[in-house]
């Protein structure tokens, strides 16, 4: 399974738990193992 090497927001390095949860201990970033999650975005116009 693919996994994040590096945390999306802080570059922190991700911590697999579960074999199916990885955390970033830094600023709490989390995902499922093999997927990115995306926070949503808002458009100001």
């Amino acid at each position: 399974m693919n996994k994040l090497d590096e945390c999306p927001k802080c570059n922190s390095e991700l911590d697999l738990e579960n074999d199916s949860l990885q955390v970033c201990k830094v600023c709490k970033y989390w995902t499922k193992a093999g997927t990115a999650r995306l926070d949503s975005i808002t458009i100001m116009e």
